[in-house]
């Protein structure tokens, strides 16, 4: 019968297979985005956005978050847009419409700015990012980012368009940023390398006794 080897070198391939099979385990680094979709009775919004990437993002980091807003208006009228926080996480935003939907980076029809390097209120009250033709599409993006992490802090956003009767949101789930999120490659790959020089240490060790017991 096979029996495993118990002894350092037995420990120090033990460690080193746990570290590769955690490697292995990890999940992509570049994630894709989800997408949902938020509809009411006459407004639409579609939400894209890397939330996985979010919810492990440090301090300076940021994710792209595209919104479609359009709406089946019954007459003539508005769609407002608008942004909500709240939380503890301190969060800036750059946001940017465009009448088309976006190439890449590019709008190719009538970019507007809306707000830069924005710092959300976060006491949870709405405020205006802009108004739009009912018959229009609004083509939403926000590049968001996290100036400052302290665990376990976290803030909720929210888009939310009215018109018609409608009043509808999205935003991202868990919070961002999120605790407990995806454990970074560099804290994996730092805590394998751990496992490694622990297991190289304790052999070593046992090997000097020893020769110090002869």
């Amino acid at each position: 019968m096979y029996r495993p080897d118990r002894g350092p070198a037995g420990i120090l391939t033990a460690l080193a297979a746990s570290a590769v099979l955690l490697i292995a385990a990890m999940p992509a680094a570049d994630a894709a985005p989800t997408t949902e979709t938020v509809q009411g009775r006459y407004v639409r919004i579609v939400s894209s956005a890397d939330w996985d990437a979010a919810a492990a993002m440090g301090p300076g980091a940021s994710v792209r978050w595209d919104l479609v807003v359009s709406a089946a208006a019954p007459e003539p009228g508005t769609l407002r847009l608008g942004l909500s926080a709240t939380g503890d996480a301190s969060i800036t935003v750059d946001a940017r419409l465009c009448p088309t939907a976006w190439q890449g980076e590019t709008c190719t029809e009538g970019e507007r700015l809306l707000r830069s390097a924005w710092t959300v209120p976060r006491d949870g009250r709405t405020v205006a990012l802009d108004e739009i033709p009912a018959d229009a599409v609004a083509h939403l993006r926000l590049d968001v980012r996290l100036d400052a992490r302290e665990d376990p802090a976290v803030t909720q956003l929210r888009v939310q368009a009215e018109g018609f009767g409608d009043r509808i949101q999205t935003g991202p789930t868990p919070a961002l940023p999120a605790t407990g999120g995806s454990v970074p490659v560099v804290a994996i790959a730092g805590g394998a390398a751990l496992l490694v020089a622990a297991a190289v240490l304790l052999l070593v060790g046992r090997r000097r006794r020893g020769g110090e017991d002869s």
